[in-house]
């Protein structure tokens, strides 16, 4: 199962940790893990690459592993909001994701 956790301070996506594999399918055809792995990597990309947050992004990425931790990133309030707009597009499609496939993915968010 992929467990997904959304950290929210003052109603903003603070935080986000993807752990796990799906095992909805053969390695390399699971079409969950793809669907999820394709967005969090889309936004961890957005978030270096078009947002050049690279070197200031408090973030982690191994195989079954990704956390990103914008409170603990040094980042203006500007960078914060625009960082937020990619996180929640994320977040948006993950409860889609989870809403298809509910018995391989998991989200929890919590209120800091």
């Amino acid at each position: 199962m992929i467990k997904i956790k959304f950290l929210k301070k003052n109603e903003r996506i603070i935080y986000f940790e993807i752990t796990g594999h799906a095992n909805h399918g053969e390695y390399g055809e699971d079409i969950v893990c793809s669907a999820v792995s394709s967005v969090s990597q889309m936004t961890l990309n957005g978030l270096l690459e078009i947002l050049k947050l690279d070197g200031r992004l408090q973030y982690e990425e191994t195989e079954g592993y990704i956390v990103c931790d914008l409170d603990k990133s040094d980042l203006t309030d500007d960078e914060i909001e625009k960082s937020e707009i990619l996180i929640q597009s994320m977040y948006s499609y993950l409860k889609a994701v989870k809403e298809s496939y509910g018995k391989y993915v998991e989200i929890r968010v919590r209120e800091v």
